[in-house]
């Protein structure tokens, strides 16, 4: 069961651990809707190749400094999307790409989840997922991770309590799957629940206002649905969804001070056919982008060409943060929950540093993929705009013109770093 093939692997935003994701480097949670302090502005007088001349724009937002020991924290905020599925089932996947299906009631999954790690209500235990940098598949450790030092940064834990009874935690996030035996009791040793997903819940337990952040019915019929809207205790605030999909973060910002009762449906949402060739579009340009850059050695990402241009890893780290900062500032306007996430390198060649220079080709290439599923996986937020219209939080006067940018400026900048390889001492 848990040695499913694994292929999609996400972003993190912040790496403590040099021995794992070989980086100190850490996550902005801010929002900037007003920057001014990148190449990429919304004006197509103002092309990418003349990145390195706006010496007067506005200097990006330091990243923060965190300390290796407080490595069980490094990835708290980090959004994590979880969604619902027929008969049940519950999938999560982070940053880091990290994916996972709980089926705790036997349910047939659906294809979907084909590549996703499963765990069934039958797997009784504590489990850790991980993926450690520059290495393609995750691995399954079986472990206590909810004593002594808890999880590593992008380590997800898994704990099947009893039947129909589990949790996840990543990312500082806590989720908990339920069946309709549970009683609120069962609950009061797993801290605080960031998602109570589950059949039969209540909304009358006012032990559950005090613990749980959000909850979730699972297979429950519309009728019992209004039932449970109508009659529900008033502190608890219920929304409703056309679609399976939830961000989720430790640190989420919400006007909210109630629990919340979501209603969602098992089903994802469908992104609409102009928009989907957009993004098709730029995920292309970006899927050509990795195959160059995959096939780099580390020595060859971390040349410093001796005419004073970027390295090549500069290229590769400079093309994802845009797009990430870019797609993470819309989605943080329309649901802030999702953090704006700036991981630009510094502009100038003399200032910047390696993000990661530990990592190799296929990692920086895993990376750009990450940012690349990330801003698909929470497009349900754009449901409803036009792509000829400013979308928001956003600078750029159209969301058509941002994703047609990124397809170019992925192509852009892998142009510059091939003319690299015939420099004086590029690296054979």
């Amino acid at each position: 069961m848990f040695s499913t093939p694994f292929s999609t692997v996400g972003l993190s935003a912040q790496h403590l651990r040099p021995n794992r994701s070989g980086s100190f480097v850490s996550m902005v949670i801010w929002q900037a809707p007003h920057y001014t302090n990148h190449t990429l502005l919304p004006s197509a007088q103002v092309p990418f190749m003349s990145c390195c001349r706006f010496i007067g724009l506005l200097s990006v937002a330091l990243l923060s400094a965190l300390s290796p020991a407080n490595r069980a924290a490094a990835n708290d905020g980090e959004p994590v999307a979880v969604q619902v599925w027929p008969g049940g089932v519950v999938s999560v996947q982070t940053q880091w790409g990290l994916q996972l299906a709980i089926n705790a009631f036997e349910a047939e999954l659906p294809e979907s989840l084909d590549s996703f790690e499963v765990v069934s209500a039958s797997q009784t235990g504590q489990r850790v997922l991980d993926r450690v940098y520059n290495t393609p598949e995750p691995t399954w450790t079986e472990t206590d991770w909810t004593s002594g030092d808890g999880l590593e940064p992008n380590q997800l834990g898994v704990q099947i309590l009893a039947d129909h009874f589990a949790r996840v935690q990543v990312d500082g996030v806590n989720v908990v799957i339920a069946g309709p035996q549970i009683e609120a009791s069962d609950y009061a040793s797993l801290g605080t629940i960031d998602v109570l997903l589950g059949t039969g819940l209540s909304v009358s337990n006012s032990d559950l206002l005090n613990q749980v952040r959000a909850l979730v019915p699972l297979m429950e019929e519309p009728a019992k649905e209004a039932e449970m809207e109508s009659n529900g205790d008033p502190k608890f605030e219920f929304r409703r969804q056309s679609h399976n999909a939830l961000a989720v973060a430790s640190n989420q910002q919400d006007a909210s001070t109630s629990t919340r009762v979501v209603f969602l449906s098992d089903q994802p949402w469908q992104m609409p056919a102009e928009l989907d060739e957009l993004f098709e579009a730029m995920e292309q340009s970006c899927s050509h982008s990795q195959d160059i850059f995959a096939k780099m050695s580390i020595e060859q990402l971390n040349f410093k060409p001796a005419n004073g241009t970027h390295t090549p890893r500069w290229n590769v780290e400079h093309m994802m943060g845009r797009q990430l900062q870019f797609f993470s500032q819309i989605y943080h306007a329309i649901d802030p929950t999702i953090p704006v996430m700036n991981l630009n390198p510094k502009q100038m060649p003399p200032d910047y540093e390696f993000a990661h220079p530990k990592w190799n080709g296929e990692e920086e290439a895993r990376q750009m993929q990450r940012v690349s599923d990330f801003c698909r996986r929470y497009a349900y937020l754009l449901d409803g705009l036009n792509v000829d219209e400013k979308a928001p939080g956003s600078r750029w006067p159209s969301l058509k013109a941002l994703l047609k940018k990124m397809a170019q400026h992925y192509g852009e900048h892998t142009g510059n770093t091939v003319k690299k390889f015939d420099l004086p001492g590029y690296p054979g």
